[in-house]
């Protein structure tokens, strides 16, 4: 039966305050992230169900009826977005604080710059421009300095993780969980697996996979040899096997398979995180192209951690966890954590220590003078034993400098106010509100170091004027319940490999390359991964 009566002005005025009503009853309120494919399948069932009613209840035509609920969804669509544009630039709660118009519109825009640019950058380039607290996006205030950094991330801060650590739903690791009372358990148990006794059993598979990637790189001398490839397979192998059990044999079979997919997956999807919603709405949509990779990384880790699950007598990494969870209901009731932790194992385990490896070869090719000194250090102790070798200054203070310049975390780690808001740098946030603070901005700031720019590794030897605050040297999570548990296992991987790349080469950039390509062509998404660096190598001996 048909409806009499049809008045398209008046259905327009509904759909149009509908949008709004949308907007100020149910968007502005709470995290919406791992809703948007569920809302996008909402919206495109209305508009089904809208034409199908014009069809059979209107007694429109077919295209009557799809021209018409074409025009009802552009004025719902137009007016929420109005809506939402209007809120965030007049009655936002954070209309106070500055920043760029296009992030204070939209996340898009910042996801379109961390496409081009490292992210660290980009937030860096605005603390010069707006100072200690810039609003960076429509819900999200970036804070620099000491204090704001302590204010988020210290001992005694309330500061929960915010909506980006659903980025792997629906599997959870202990580096994503934002239960704080599941975090603290799971932290238990990742900490049997980086206890003393752990790292000691680490050491021989450590030195194992570095003498093998001296003996790889024998093979390149004199050749065009991009360091940062090789670095990374040493580290993605040192934590197959230190994690997972897994021989990736990247050093003496070439590259694993999984290695390119993950890197193809990282490329595409790694700007999303500046917009976790966009990526749970493309999870949540068949045949994507884009998602075509990391549905295949995540199909690879299902399967190998399935057949990971058969072996036996191993203490690593996944060991602990898998026998935490035959305690706890099994292994396939925790199966997204088991997943969430395997992955993640692979994901913090390599970049950082390939990174730092990296830069540091490529400063020291700038200051050769330090590199003698450090070599002359080097000679005078047996670096095969890792208990005098850990203990060397001139050593340590290239890669803590190293650090400082480029941590493996330079801009992530986003935090929500506790509840009630907090006041940072005299400005308050307000709850559910996202905090960045980066850490590549801290140990570059003029208030904490002198000549912040430049690699001076002295400063932490010879030089300590030159660090006018210690606390703000932070390359790992400050100490605490949430400190970095990889910190002394990345150390053995950093210190063991430099040790003994230093002592057999001589190295120096390949023709034509300067080494800036590791910088221009980085990316930073969570952690960094550098870009290519050419060099050539020649034996000492």
């Amino acid at each position: 039966m048909a409806i009499i009566i049809h008045r398209p002005g008046e259905q327009l005025t509904a759909a149009a305050a509908t949008g709004v009503l949308a907007h100020l009853c149910y968007f502005i309120h709470g995290e919406h992230d791992l809703m948007a494919a569920g809302i996008f399948r909402a919206h495109l069932l209305a508009a089904v169900c809208l034409a199908y009613v014009k069809r059979h209840y209107e007694g429109l035509t077919t295209q009557q009826a799809v021209t018409e609920s074409v025009a009802l969804l552009a004025a719902y669509a137009v007016t929420l977005w109005a809506s939402i544009v209007i809120f965030r630039l007049f009655f936002s709660p954070l209309n106070s604080i500055r920043g760029p118009l296009r992030l204070r519109l939209t996340k898009l825009a910042h996801m379109w710059g961390m496409a081009h640019r490292r992210n660290c950058e980009i937030l860096d380039d605005l603390r010069q421009e707006y100072g200690d607290v810039v609003r960076t996006g429509p819900n999200e205030v970036t804070v620099f300095g000491l204090d704001a950094y302590n204010a988020v991330h210290g001992p005694d801060s309330q500061c929960g993780r915010a909506a980006y650590y659903d980025i792997v739903h629906p599997m959870v690791s202990l580096d994503t969980t934002r239960d704080e009372t599941i975090h603290a358990y799971r932290r238990k148990v990742w900490d049997q697996a980086f206890s003393i006794k752990s790292l000691e059993r680490a050491t021989p598979v450590i030195y194992s996979r570095a003498a093998e990637l001296i003996e790889q790189l024998r093979k390149r001398q004199n050749q065009r040899l991009d360091i940062s490839t090789w670095l990374e397979y040493y580290t993605f192998d040192v934590m197959g096997l230190f994690g997972l059990t897994i021989d990736f044999k990247n050093l003496t079979e070439g590259e694993h398979p999984i290695l390119g997919i993950y890197h193809m997956a990282h490329h595409l999807l790694g700007p999303l995180a500046a917009v976790p919603w966009v990526k749970h709405l493309l999870m949540g949509i068949p045949f994507i192209e884009r998602m075509k990779h990391y549905r295949r990384f995540f199909s690879w880790a299902h399967d190998e951690l399935a057949r990971n699950i058969k072996v036996k007598e191993r203490q690593n990494i996944i060991g602990y966890v898998l026998r935490d969870a035959e305690k706890n209901g099994g292994v396939k009731a925790n199966w997204n954590f088991v997943l969430g932790d395997f992955v993640l194992v692979i994901i913090a385990g390599s970049d950082p220590v390939r990174q730092v490896l990296a830069n540091m070869m490529y400063y020291l090719i700038q200051y050769p003078e330090r590199l003698a000194a450090i070599r002359e250090e080097l000679a005078a102790i047996d670096i095969q034993n890792y208990k005098v070798l850990q203990y060397q200054p001139l050593l340590n203070a290239a890669i803590y400098e190293t650090l400082r310049l480029n941590p493996a975390v330079p801009s992530a780690g986003l935090r929500l106010p506790p509840r009630g808001g907090m006041v940072i740098n005299g400005t308050y946030i307000p709850e559910h509100t996202t905090i960045v603070t980066p850490q590549y901005s801290l140990m570059r700031d003029k208030r904490y170091f002198q000549e912040p720019e430049e690699w001076i590794p002295e400063r932490f030897t010879t030089r300590p004027e030159l660090i006018l605050n210690k606390s703000a040297f932070v390359p790992w999570t400050i100490a605490g319940k949430k400190s970095c548990l990889g910190k002394n296992l990345s150390l053995m991987e950093i210190r063991v490999a430099a040790a003994m790349i230093l002592t057999e080469f001589d190295f120096a950039f390949a023709p034509g390359e300067d080494g800036t390509q590791m910088f221009t062509k980085a990316t930073d998404f969570f952690t960094t991964t550098p870009g290519p660096l050419y060099l050539a190598l020649k034996s000492r001996q």
